[in-house]
């Protein structure tokens, strides 16, 4: 190819070494600030892939590729919306629309909502969201179930792993829409209120990650918040430093971070200076407090879902605050009868002392015996919360009952506190229940021992509490029934059963007999009692107080809460002469596998039975339908007892986990094809493709604006060279423009030739006209491809890139 097609010499192509230098600050500067939003681009991405991270935990066994998915989807959002405010854009705008002043920001304006609206469209569907629930014949069916997803996330345990879809979707759902939000207020081509714009998009990111930290605690606090200050300081700051800047910036970040710790640390102690945890906003942090006396009416406990206790223990239990052992002939109470027994008479020997009872009621089992640590939230009682039968408590003054029932020495526990608490728990199988010794021995003949109401007895009348002179005078006229241990009919008194048929309760006497009537062990007493409960009757909270409060449940209401079931089937087990008492405290709660603690809230305060086995110990049973609010209840009858807490559960690696079933991967209203991936995928690919191109494009054009003329119009030259070599024109060494000028309008059409011709004219004539406009240079390219199909256009495009030639 001749030297008439190749660039200029360096004299002739570029302007006087002195305006050249005076230049070059300004278009350095230019340069660093073209990469601002690209900048911003890589920080907001880490802090959205950051946030989006923590949320998806609230959820089990979450899609790692449907999160990345829904991060490359704001990001692509995010590239549009740069690409869509650059200044060229608009001076395009303005010159094609004319004479219309503010058209072209209004069309930018609209442009962007689109795009926002479309980001947070396709991050939804990334995220699980079915494709034609998009559509607008099909939103009532999308209202419908949100507004189910919504309802049911209100009192979920966290992470979710129930079989609810919805629900699911619904929480996961939050990530892309809060993401999507974002990254529309951070790049919203606006010329006015940018930086407040951005500021409140990083507000959502921060609410994207606290909201998740603080519903579903994942551990390491330090690690992540040192992550998340580095995050936020790139967003703040890293767009608008100079390289050299930037080294010393981030030193100055670390080491505030370093310095924070320290703080950090005393703040989250076991006995913080600065306790936040205690802090009472509008009045909401309040200690809670709660009276475990049955009274069977309206309940009045706290139902506001506030976070009671922390609790770590190796397996779920019934977290047991008071052990209810009389019933008064209305309601179940706590008697002073365990509080002046000698400690630890419920134990194996080995919690005694060495001289301590030579009588052994069962034998000790290593693996019940339990380590429970507790941290105290939001309750005020001086009743220590254990499991089982608490035999020993560390870091809290107290005395210990022999049923385990704990109480604080002096002020009772607050907010802040936390002990660790040794107790026996027993779980045995079933068939250890049913082969444990149908006799009992005879001091546990207390718990077959109960008041039966007079003629004239009525709840109504309203007796007051326990303590209460005119409920105390009451409780003094009823006549205490001392019913034989099953298995020895020595132990109590002969006419029981006389009595117990002509007495108020008789029904409830006859109705248990017919339930354990083909019962062959006193275990299957116990579930068989349990069942009915289970499956006949109603969780309700709202109940009219009765007379004979149990009678009425049974067979007026048919309905009530855990006071109502757990009472009612402690009395038919003594009625039958099986050990049995109620136990009030909380259910399980919610298990965070990261941190290992079971979350126990307000919502979790319950009543339940505890069974005495000879040979085993006391083992819980729940006969409470697994509707009520509590979580962790024992929901399922197969379960040997509702010792572990978890009946119908399976342990998973990280902890415990509900079970689902095994096609839980399909996505709502899918047939199980799972097709609704490829839609999302293709859409992001294009997106990607689209953000790429585009600041591709913004940044040929950025630096076309920098060249001089003789630069600009080199370049054309040395472009022309290379897409005539890169699309075979076999051209003589010798070749001129004028020659090449020729070639071209015989072979390739009249815009090519007038391309060659106008960079001729521009390069030898002082009187041309400017170089080759962008409208020559697309119709270059569309003549120089025109005639080998479609690789050929391709090859066109990228001989001759949207955005002009690059600089030599």
């Amino acid at each position: 190819m001749s030297p008439a097609l190749r660039q200029p010499a360096a004299a002739t192509a570029g302007a006087s070494a002195s305006t050249a230098a005076s230049a070059r600050p300004a278009r350095a500067e230019r340069a660093d600030a073209r990469w601002i939003p690209w900048l911003r681009l890589a920080s907001f991405t880490g802090l959205a892939a950051f946030g989006a991270a923590h949320w998806v935990t609230l959820v089990d066994a979450p899609s790692s590729g449907r999160t990345l998915l829904v991060v490359a989807v704001s990001a692509a959002g995010g590239a549009l919306l740069i690409g869509l405010g650059t200044p060229e854009l608009r001076r395009r705008l303005t010159t094609l629309l004319g004479d219309r002043p503010g058209a072209a920001g209004a069309l930018i304006v609209a442009a962007a909502l689109l795009i926002g609206l479309f980001t947070i469209a396709l991050g939804l569907a990334a995220a699980g969201l079915p494709v034609r629930l998009l559509a607008p014949g099909n939103w009532n069916e999308l209202v419908d179930g949100l507004d189910r997803g919504l309802a049911g996330v209100q009192g979920v345990e966290w992470p979710y792993d129930g079989p609810e879809e919805w629900i699911r979707l619904t929480i996961l759902l939050g990530a892309p829409f809060l993401l999507g939000l974002a990254v529309t207020l951070a790049f919203f081509p606006a010329r006015r209120a940018g930086s407040l714009l951005r500021a409140a998009a990083l507000v959502i990111l921060l609410v994207l990650y606290g909201t998740s930290v603080t519903e579903h605690e994942p551990g390491a606090p330090m690690l992540r918040g040192v992550t998340l200050l580095l995050l936020v300081a790139a967003w703040l700051w890293l767009p608008r430093l100079r390289p050299r800047e930037a080294a010393a910036a981030a030193a100055a970040v670390v080491l505030a971070g370093l310095l924070a710790l320290p703080v950090a640390v005393a703040l989250d102690g076991d006995r913080p200076w600065w306790n936040y945890r205690a802090w009472d906003w509008f009045g909401t942090g309040k200690a809670i407090t709660f009276d475990w006396t049955h009274e069977y009416g309206p309940l009045d406990w706290p139902r506001d879902g506030t976070t009671l206790l922390n609790i770590r223990s190796d397996r779920p239990h019934y977290w047991k605050a008071e052990t209810l052992d009389g019933f008064d002939g209305m309601r179940w109470v706590r008697t002073p009868t365990n509080d002046t027994a000698e400690p630890f008479t419920e134990l194996p020997v080995r919690f005694g002392e060495a001289e301590g009872p030579t009588w052994q009621p069962f034998e000790y089992n290593p693996r019940w015996d339990e380590q429970i640590e507790v941290t105290v939230r939001s309750l005020s009682s001086d009743l220590i919360v254990g499991a089982g039968t608490t035999y020993l408590v560390d870091g809290v003054a107290h005395n210990t009952s022999a049923d385990g029932t704990s109480r604080v020495q002096g002020d009772p526990l607050e907010k802040g506190d936390s002990y660790t608490v040794r107790a026996y728990a027993p779980d045995p199988t079933k068939r250890q229940m049913r082969r444990s010794e149908p006799s009992y021995p005879g001091n546990y003949s207390q718990y077959t021992r109960f008041q039966l109401p007079t003629a004239g007895d009525d709840a109504t009348a309203g007796t007051g509490r326990a303590g209460d002179a005119s409920r105390d005078a009451a409780v003094a006229l009823r006549q205490q029934l001392q019913v034989p241990l099953s298995g020895d009919e020595f132990t109590g008194e002969a006419n029981a059963d006389e009595v117990l048929r002509r007495s108020r309760y008789g029904d409830m006497y006859r109705l248990a007999l017919d339930w354990t009537a083909s019962a062959e062990t006193n275990y299957d007493r116990v579930k068989a009692i349990e069942a009915n409960l289970k499956e006949d009757y109603i969780y309700a909270e709202r109940v009219p107080t009765r007379p004979i409060p149990l009678n009425g449940f049974l067979f007026d209401d048919r309905r009530g809460y855990c006071q109502q079931f757990s009472g009612t089937m402690a009395l038919m087990l003594r009625m039958l002469g099986i050990p049995a008492r109620v136990a009030a405290g909380f259910s399980r709660g919610s298990y965070n596998r990261d941190t290992r603690e079971f979350r126990v809230r307000d919502l979790d305060a319950h009543s339940w039975v505890e069974v005495y086995f000879t040979g085993i110990g006391w083992v819980p049973f729940d006969p409470t339908p697994a509707a009520s609010p509590a979580e962790g209840q024992s929901g399922g009858l197969a379960a040997a007892s509702a010792a572990s807490a978890n009946a119908g559960e399976v342990r998973s690696r990280g902890g415990f986990a509900s079970e689902r079933g095994s096609d839980t991967g399909g996505t709502i209203g899918d047939d199980g094809g799972g097709s609704d991936w490829v839609v999302p995928v293709l859409i992001v690919l294009a997106l990607v493709g689209l953000g790429g191109g585009s600041w591709y494009v913004v940044r040929r054009v950025r630096v076309q604006r920098h060249l001089t003329p003789e630069q600009l119009a080199a370049a054309q030259l040395a472009e022309l060279r290379r897409a005539l070599d890169r699309l075979e024109w076999k051209l003589p060494a010798a070749t001129t423009l004028l020659a090449l000028e020729r070639r071209l309008l015989r072979y390739a059409g009249p815009h090519s030739a007038g391309y060659a011709r106008r960079l001729r004219e521009h390069r030898y004539d002082p009187r041309a006209p400017e170089a080759p406009g962008p409208r020559d240079r697309r119709a270059l390219r569309r003549e120089l491809s025109a005639r080998g199909g479609l690789k050929a256009r391709l090859r066109g495009l990228i001989a001759i890139p949207p955005g002009g030639p690059r600089p030599n």
